[in-house]
């Protein structure tokens, strides 16, 4: 029977069956030249790089709380409209300083580097203490039978086993809280760390913003520093047991009070139960400003660090996000976070976790945002692929946008840790970070990746879409997944 039905019906019918079965194209509320128009605003010479606490920064995190506000999404219930506000320190160091220990004399940005602490000019005693670390919990303390007072301390980088920069970094606090309750003076870390002294003088010894807390921190009025030893080297000596004197001045750091803020916005959920977890999407809005502020070469025709790519698409992402959510909100809550102070080491996302405008036990996932540019247009990046039980629903969302997943472009190198998820991983909450794709770091993302090329016209505009939509795509997924959204068995931050 079949075999007497004309060639041509057969194509026919097959093209209808294939026209009933074939699912619908999504539709979003946003298009490719509303995307433009806010990337081409954001990052504009008129924003002048969108350093945190520039009026560039407060123009950029107005015109998001604008776009919030059009789409229909929400303040937070007890902020300050859309603002979280940010206390600032702009840090700046000290102008001298000198510390002699035995024949040695250590100059400041040569071979000595002052992060805190007031002016100072002492002649006092040098205590070597370990790693200058104590753990009750874990009997250690490094500073047993060791008198301290009045003293200039000597420590060994890090705590004890700590691996890695990161960790290095993450105790200098805790240390010099220690100390200070100890009645030191000063302390002195030794740059004992297995990269280039030259980067981290270079970022440790410029200008920098630091939270300013209400409750002045622990460790108030120690002088903090360190140290790269030479030959000879009179550390060593003193490490054997050597009884030494110290001379140090400093005219210390200098501090002036300024302000930014996070932009904060909220889309609630329909489902009755579900609605009381939150999906936090997050973008940081900054970059690193004009000139000098850069850190990076320029010119006299283009000085301003745009960042269109880091974290102007990102960022242009997030509102895309948000304007389609709130058109048609998911199952559980959406909390839309842009955030200030990402280049000055995630401050933004940290103040946010730390002053929660809803419990944090309630927000059940980060979806960051945040990339370096991009090397490939038929790629999204995830950063911390596998970390979580939502990998299934990304590559969903990628396939469904033509795009395709490419995991952590370069492990060595930490990223999962340099973007806002982690300020959120590290109160236990499941995050990754989404990015451009990135298949390896190479020329074509060093070319724009903190540099003054880094334009809105450089974009590839047709793949911010694409990009913007596969976001959007995770976002709805996630906040509407059946089960909870949680960190793969056996992640170092589930516990």
């Amino acid at each position: 029977m079949l075999r007497s039905i004309p060639a041509f019906f057969l194509l026919l019918l097959g093209q209808m069956t294939i026209a009933q079965t074939a699912v619908p194209p999504v539709t979003f509320n946003f298009e490719k030249a509303e995307l433009e128009s806010h990337l081409m605003y954001l990052a504009s010479d008129e924003l002048g790089g969108r350093r945190t606490t520039s009026e560039g920064g407060a123009m950029a995190a107005a015109y998001i709380a604008k776009a919030f506000e059009s789409y229909g999404v929400k303040p937070v219930p007890g902020m300050d409209g859309y603002f979280q506000n940010i206390p600032f320190n702009d840090v700046h160091p000290p102008l001298s300083g000198s510390l002699t220990l035995g024949e040695t004399t250590f100059t400041l940005n040569e071979n000595m580097l002052i992060l805190k602490g007031g002016k100072l000019e002492t002649t006092a005693t040098a205590v070597f203490a370990g790693h200058g670390w104590v753990d009750q919990e874990a009997g250690v303390d490094d500073y047993a039978g060791l008198d301290v007072k009045g003293k200039v301390v000597f420590v060994l980088p890090g705590s004890p086993g700590a691996q890695g920069p990161m960790e290095v970094f993450e105790a200098m606090k805790d240390k010099q809280i220690i100390a200070a309750e100890r009645g030191a003076v000063a302390l002195f870390e030794l740059y004992r760390l297995n990269f280039p002294w030259q980067f981290f003088k270079n970022y440790f010894g410029k200008d920098r913003l630091e939270v300013a807390r209400e409750k002045a921190d622990g460790g108030a009025g120690l002088v903090y520093g360190w140290l790269k030893e030479g030959t000879p080297n009179p550390v060593a000596e003193l490490e054997k047991g050597a009884v030494m004197q110290v001379q140090f001045t400093t005219t210390g750091i200098g501090t002036k009070q300024l302000e930014a803020a996070n932009v904060v916005g909220l889309i609630e959920g329909t489902d009755a139960v579900l609605k009381n977890e939150y999906l936090v999407l997050s973008a940081h809005y900054d970059h690193v400003g004009i000139g000098k502020e850069g850190g990076a070469p320029y010119t006299e025709t283009d000085s301003i660090f745009n960042g269109a790519r880091d974290n102007g698409m990102g960022t242009v992402a997030l509102m895309a996000a948000a304007k389609e959510l709130a058109a048609n909100p998911p199952k559980r809550s959406v909390l839309l976070l842009a955030c200030t102070g990402e280049e000055m080491g995630m401050l933004g996302s940290a103040w946010f976790v730390d002053n929660p405008p809803v419990p944090l036990e309630q927000m059940v996932y980060n979806l960051n945002n945040d990339g370096a540019g991009y090397n490939s247009t038929e790629h999204i990046t995830v950063i911390g692929l596998e970390r979580t039980n939502v990998d299934e629903l990304l590559y969903d969302a990628a396939k469904n946008s033509g795009l395709q997943i490419t995991g952590d472009p370069a492990p060595g190198q930490n990223l999962y840790e340099r973007s806002d998820n982690i300020s959120f991983a590290r109160k236990k909450i499941p995050a990754i970070d989404v990015a451009p794709g990135i298949t390896e770091m190479n020329e074509a993302v060093f070319q724009y990746y903190h540099q003054a090329a880094d334009n809105p016209d450089t974009i590839d505009y047709d793949y911010l879409l694409r990009f913007s939509q596969t976001y959007t795509r995770m976002a709805r997924m996630i906040a509407n997944m059946e089960g909870k959204p949680a960190w793969t068995p056996g992640d170092k931050f589930e516990d």
